[in-house]
């Protein structure tokens, strides 16, 4: 089993952040700030969080509307990308590494583009990007709001969740939830979903045209090296093609490609996830 994250932490606001933060790391180095996926929480880094946190400090939080963070009146992506500048300016209080999974990644690209001094790099595992616009993933997010009907009930909203069908088969032929074995299990992907908040799932099923745009826009502005993780084409947030075209727009990227791996790759595959890395981590804190 992963180990357990650090004492959770609450940085105050509207909405208060709830954050893990491993302290320690070499003095002047840039720390790693982790953002997970949507409808995930910090508790998604366990089998990453510690092996890292041994050599750098390490800071991971709950968005808002996830976890044991604060429900919000409203999930646009600028208001995700403004709460990991709080994240940053407040808690990280040094320019750092954004590590963002999904619609985390997302939101470390465009909080890159907006405040360049606060970011000395990216790593974007499998990002929502292009397909931010196009409502990826839109008929699970429609069974998971669903399903969150019955939370109350633990029972009826395992079962809920265990119909629910995976977008694409899993690598043992698993087609629904309820069939998925080790780390995303449904025993513990329940307690990702149950503190959520519906309105965020809602808010995946509508098109974000403001934050598809400020997407669009960041890649060609971002000046920090970035490595992008791109998972198996047929589990993969990125669009056909993309990852090649992000490399001949970032000015500085590396692309490293997970073949036969989901979408999660860090939950999925630590240990590749971990070794194409801790290379980028070195080569930007030695610059």
């Amino acid at each position: 089993m992963p180990k357990r994250l650090p004492r959770a932490r609450t940085l105050k606001g509207d909405p208060k952040l709830v954050h893990y933060d491993s302290g320690g790391g070499a003095p002047g180095e840039p720390p790693i700030v982790l953002l997970h996926g949507a409808t995930l929480r910090s508790e998604d880094w366990e089998n990453v969080f510690p092996r890292l946190a041994t050599r750098y400090r390490v800071v991971a939080y709950d968005a808002r509307g996830h976890g044991r963070s604060g429900r919000a009146a409203t999930y646009e992506l600028g208001d995700l990308v403004a709460d990991a500048l709080r994240v940053l300016r407040e808690i990280a209080k040094a320019p750092a590494i954004l590590v963002g999974h999904s619609i985390g990644g997302a939101t470390a690209l465009v909080a890159a583009a907006r405040e360049p001094s606060l970011v000395r790099g990216l790593v974007l595992e499998d990002p929502w990007l292009a397909r931010y616009r196009d409502g990826w993933r839109a008929d699970y997010f429609r069974a998971l709001r669903r399903a969150l009907g019955s939370v109350e009930d633990d029972r009826a909203f395992v079962r809920a969740l265990s119909a629910i069908p995976l977008p694409e088969p899993g690598p043992r032929g698993e087609r629904t939830m309820g069939e998925v074995r080790g780390f995303y299990a449904v025993e513990r992907i329940k307690t990702y979903y149950a503190p959520g908040d519906p309105a965020f799932v809602d808010r995946m099923i509508v098109r974000d045209e403001a934050g598809s745009a400020e997407i669009s826009a960041a890649a060609s502005s971002v000046r920090c090296p970035v490595l992008l993780l791109a998972a198996d084409p047929r589990s993969s947030a990125l669009a056909d093609g993309e990852p090649d075209r992000l490399a001949q727009t970032l000015a500085d990227v590396r692309v490293v490609k997970f073949p036969g791996v989901g979408h999660r790759i860090h939950g999925l595959r630590p240990e590749p996830f971990l070794e194409a890395l801790e290379p980028f981590l070195r080569r930007v804190r030695a610059a």
